[in-house]
């Protein structure tokens, strides 16, 4: 199937052409000892692939029991209310501060749509969960998908109800947006607002490292072969981003004058990954580190 990628046995990874893009976002797609388990849910406009690849692979959508979200911001989770109406054995896992925003997500649809502003239509919608088909963790919990064991890690940062999940049988973290983007072999900042905070980032780098993962695998976009070299690049990498950021909020007093500055800079401008070079992202990257810096100086 086009998009469609099979990492090993037991392990696909679906391109579901996230905001129309191809090889931007994903789902994976874990299956052992005739159990199933989605890692993202992708956007709501995602869930026709999702279910339709589950077909096209012969699993039957009874025989998935887990979906493992790494948090709820739209491209990772939006989807997730139309999957479980589809899919009637499985149970969301999710952070516990997540849990409400999946029951009612009313303000987290305001949230993003503060945020994108008019490229809102490309992260489609939210459809309410019912409570007993979530399970909240809060980052010590471990799950069974055969025999596989899936164990839940704290992963703050990038928002505070992060979780990644680590299947040490197999050294593999399923990182969502915890370690940064990784397209053709670069990493990109991943710092939105509201809630980036670079010192819980940086711990929560070192945290993922000490588990000496064998692969990175990222929602955004696929795997990454030599962890320790990319946590440690992305780390080195916030640090910068994040002095880069301060200085010309510095410069210039005013932030709007600091983000219109750093749009003209090559070395942040290089950080525009989309195709279409538009800076939608990059901007929401920035203002996430200004306000940050905000709080920081409050």
């Amino acid at each position: 199937m086009e998009g469609l990628e099979k990492l090993r046995e037991g392990l696909c990874f679906l391109d579901t052409y996230q905001f129309g893009i191809p090889r931007y976002g994903g789902v994976y797609i874990l299956y052992e000892g005739g159990e199933v388990a989605l890692i993202e849910a992708g956007t709501s406009l995602a869930t026709p692939r999702v279910l339709g690849t589950l077909g096209n692979l012969g699993i039957k959508r009874a025989t998935v029991r887990y979906l493992f979200l790494t948090h709820i911001h739209l491209d990772h989770a939006g989807g997730a209310g139309t999957l479980v109406h589809e899919l009637p054995e499985v149970q969301v896992v999710v952070h516990e501060r997540g849990v409400k925003h999946l029951i009612d997500p009313t303000n987290l649809l305001a949230s993003v749509r503060e945020a994108v502003g008019k490229k809102f239509p490309l992260y489609g919608t939210a459809v309410p969960i019912s409570p007993d088909r979530l399970i909240p963790v809060t980052g010590v919990e471990s799950f069974r998908v055969g025999k596989l064991e899936v164990k839940v890690i704290p992963s703050p940062g990038h928002a505070p109800h992060h979780v990644c999940y680590f299947l040490p049988q197999k050294g593999e973290i399923f990182t969502g947006d915890a370690a940064g983007l990784y397209f053709k072999g670069q990493l990109y900042p991943t710092t939105p607002p509201p809630s980036f905070d670079l010192e819980r980032s940086l711990e929560t780098l070192d945290r993922l490292a000490a588990l000496r993962p064998e692969v990175l695998l990222y929602t955004h976009y696929g795997p990454g072969k030599d962890p320790a070299r990319l946590l440690k690049e992305y780390k080195e990498f916030l640090c910068w981003w994040v002095k880069k950021i301060e200085a010309a909020r510095v410069s210039f007093g005013d932030e709007w004058r600091a983000l219109e500055r750093l749009f003209s800079d090559p070395e942040v401008e290089r950080f525009s990954y989309r195709s279409d070079h538009e800076k939608g992202e990059l901007s929401m990257n920035i203002r996430g580190v200004l306000r940050y810096l905000s709080r920081r100086a409050a």
